[in-house]
């Protein structure tokens, strides 16, 4: 626009000297790819006629609005006037330079539209995107971005637009400041909330102390969130313009929080307004007692539970209302549940839209309704929470209007595409058993928008290298059943250890699905192909068969030489599930069930069946203190060509910490694990945050019993009648138990990219052939 002035006052000037009120001709100057046939009818100057300036400027807004031009003068050569053009110059192409945290892809998309190769050129259009890019960049935590346009001329009519970026570093958060809060410490509100303050410890993390507004507006919501959860529904958070360091590095962030009263509940009660449907039958699901402290998420909680029952109870058109009225004289809030019954209507159409890359099935198969059924609001919520589970999308709306005929709706499904869906894994690790190493993975939730899932891990330690692939459906045809297979490499190397060499390589396909609610069932096929190896230092080579191993070595006896070579392990799996939270308002206090049944020999030359049984119940002590208990049981039927890794073991792998790993089996007189038949193991645990929850820390304490034992093997049968040199069996056993007790540091959100724990575990009760180890570290 200011070129369109500067002309103006231009064409003021001239005029208010040669100004004349008719001309006979009137002409224009400049033209080259512009018509002169598509601006004409822009003059209103006609020869021969009486024109006033008024007519100049009318002129000159149309030719102005044609977008032709950059730049316009009348010029007055004798009785004619000229009308002389700066025509606008084409874009010959379009770069970035100094992008690094917005790839080429995202600012293209952003100016697509705009400016692009072959449009006109435009200054304004230019300073507009300059606009966006601050915005975008300080979205991205960029706050110091400058973008400085150069313009390249080529010849009279092209120029090249580049954008020379200088990111600067991201603007992190220094300190997060709180005013008003009585109720709540300053580290407590900082626990809830996503950015966290700058602290030299998050090298690691750093987008996690990255100042981004949308972040601190979701850091809002989650304050408010944790106090409308703990008694105050009116309060307010406030943040305030947040202030920027001299340096222009980082920024002060103020919240200003007006609390409020604390609530607790008072009268809470459901009828029904559909006759066929009872408020009784479902009064026992109202989980809330009065005098208690009011819980927004409670409230909820209560209202989806009973939408679920009375849904699920045969009444696809009933719905649950929640009428919530607040006393403030006697800090109480009552709560009115009413069954409601929508008109009946019925689903004529589901519409996807914005799905770039996902299939359409993929995201239909995530609708517990289709075309037909009962329309039902509560369900289409549950669609809709299940397609933001999928994490597929940024941003996904559900929305219905009327079809063809009133009792018809139409489900319209719009989503957001996410840039990309694949994720990488790398890092180091420390275990007792393995070595230090490192691993890396890749994993994709949604391949080529299929909605299948791949994810491939590498690992390399000292004594460890492994590789595994994993392909899987969570909607198997469509249905609630998942399927996949997992490939696998494993070459644990033993050789300064007990001269020993491990190589598995195993096919595992694999279907779960889900019985009720509650209750899952999973079944697998495993083949392995294994082969264990026995290194000669004498000829320094590895021996693959058992006969060859000399009778004088290390494995000492005829049990434990047939340990070795290599044998094919074909095991059918089956897994029973059975999960519950009971308790409405911490879904983290709950039990989970499991029985475990498998069976080797269907192929292959190992034969055994196997029952286990598993329990876990979770118990929030309080808030951050943490109960566990964990209970663990297990029967061997051995049969031919079972080797020690087919038996069971007790150790370091978390059922009986204190003790080395393998450290409590059936062991021979050389201290070799043959493992047993039989197990048992309990775990009794407390776990609490220990400092802010953001550094990941987590302090243990334990106490570990448990038991492995039983000989069916004949070889080791045989042995276990002999006595050694001291008179003591050659294979010993005792089912008695075993304890220990300790102390363990989670280290959750560790920098080497892995979670470790560092256990320090003592035993009360052992054996005398039980290997002990007090300070254990591994992977969580």
């Amino acid at each position: 626009m200011r070129a369109k002035k500067v002309s103006v006052l231009l064409l003021s000037a001239l005029f208010s000297n040669v100004y004349a009120d008719v001309v006979d001709k009137v002409v224009f100057e400049g033209l080259n790819r512009v018509d002169e046939d598509a601006v004409k009818d822009c003059v209103t100057i006609k020869p021969h006629k009486d024109f006033t300036k008024k007519d100049l400027n009318d002129t000159l807004k149309a030719l102005f609005k044609k977008e032709f031009f950059s730049h316009i003068d009348f010029i007055r050569r004798g009785s004619t006037l000229v009308i002389k053009c700066e025509e606008r110059k084409v874009i010959g192409k379009v770069a970035f330079e100094g992008n690094d945290a917005a790839p080429d892809e995202v600012l293209k998309a952003m100016i697509k539209g705009r400016i692009s190769e072959g449009k006109l050129f435009s200054m304004h259009v230019i300073k507009d995107l300059l606009a966006d890019f601050r915005v975008l960049y300080r979205e991205l935590g960029y706050h110091s971005v400058i973008v400085n346009p150069k313009i390249i001329k080529h010849g009279e009519d092209t120029v090249d637009v580049v954008f020379e970026i200088t990111e600067g570093k991201k603007t992190s958060v220094q300190k997060m400041i709180f005013i008003g809060n009585k109720f709540f410490t300053d580290d407590e509100l900082k626990d809830v909330m996503t950015t966290k303050e700058y602290k030299i410890w998050r090298f690691w993390d750093y987008d996690s102390h990255v100042h981004r507004e949308e972040r601190i507006e979701e850091d809002v919501e989650a304050i408010a969130r944790l106090y409308k959860n703990s008694g105050f529904p009116f309060v307010v958070v406030t943040p305030k313009t947040p202030e920027m360091s001299f340096d222009k590095k980082s920024y002060f962030c103020t919240f200003v929080i007006e609390e409020g009263d604390r609530y607790n509940m008072g009268d809470v009660t459901l009828e029904s307004n559909v006759e066929k449907i009872s408020a009784d039958d479902f009064k026992k699901y109202l989980l809330i007692d009065k005098g208690q402290v009011y819980e927004e998420r409670l409230i909820q909680a209560v209202r989806s539970r009973l939408r679920s029952e009375v849904i699920l109870d045969e009444n696809p058109f009933a719905d649950v209302n929640m009428d919530v009225s607040f006393d403030k004289e006697k800090k109480t809030v009552s709560v009115k549940y009413t069954i409601i019954e929508h008109p009946k209507a019925f689903i004529e159409r589901i519409e996807i839209e914005g799905n770039t890359r996902t299939l359409d099935k993929v995201i239909r198969r995530e609708f517990p309704v289709h075309e037909g059924d009962a329309y039902n609001p509560y369900k289409v919520k549950i669609a809709l929470e299940n397609l933001e589970m999928t994490d597929y999308f940024d941003d996904v709306q559900v929305t219905d209007r009327i079809g063809s005929a009133p009792d018809k709706k139409i489900l319209t499904v719009t989503v957001k595409e996410k840039e990309s869906t694949a994720q990488m894994r790398f890092g180091l690790q420390v275990t007792d058993a393995d070595g230090l190493g490192g691993f890396f993975g890749i994993s994709e939730s949604n391949l080529m928008g299929t909605g299948l899932g791949l994810s491939a891990d590498v690992e390399l330690m000292q004594r460890q290298r492994s590789a595994t692939i994993d392909v899987f459906d969570p909607k198997f045809l469509g249905k609630n059943l998942g399927a996949g297979i997992q490939f696998g490499i494993t070459r644990y190397n033993q050789k300064k250890v007990s001269r020993s060499r491990l190589k598995v390589a195993s096919i595992d396909p694999y279907i779960f699905y889900s019985i009720t609610k509650n209750l899952s069932h999973r079944v697998n096929f495993s083949i392995s192909k294994t082969t264990k190896s026995w290194w000669d230092e004498d000829n320094k080579k590895w021996i693959n068969n058992a006969k060859d191993i000399p009778a004088d070595t290390a494995t000492r006896t005829v049990a434990m030489r047939q340990e070795y070579g290599k044998y094919t392990t074909g095991e059918l799996g089956s897994t029973l599930t059975y999960r519950q939270s009971t308790n409405i308002r911490d879904a983290r206090e709950g039990y989970d069930v499991s029985m475990r049944n498998s069976v080797a020999g269907v192929i292959g030359s190992v034969r055994f069946f196997k029952n286990e049984f598993f329990g876990n119940y979770n118990y929030p002590v309080t808030d951050s203190v943490m109960f566990k208990t964990s209970a663990r049981i297990g029967l061997l039927h051995e049969g031919r060509g079972t080797r020690s890794g087919h038996r069971y073991h007790l150790g370091s792998d978390g059922m009986l910490r204190g003790f080395d790993w393998m450290g409590v089996s059936v062991k021979d007189q050389y201290g070799n694990s043959i493992g047993g038949t039989k197990y048992w193991s309990i775990t009794f645990a407390l776990r609490k945050p220990l400092g802010s929850s953001d550094i990941g820390i987590n302090g243990v304490m334990f106490l570990d019993v448990g038991s492995a034992w039983g000989i069916k093997n004949e070889n080791y049968k045989k042995l276990a009648a002999e006595n050694d040199d001291d008179g003591n069996p050659k294979v010993r056993e005792s089912k008695s138990p075993r304890a220990s007790v300790g102390v363990a540091l989670e280290w959750v959100k560790c920098p080497l990219g892995m979670p470790l724990a560092f256990i320090v575990g003592f035993p009360l009760k052992k054996k005398p052939f039980d290997k002990k180890q007090i300070l254990t570290i591994d992977g969580i």
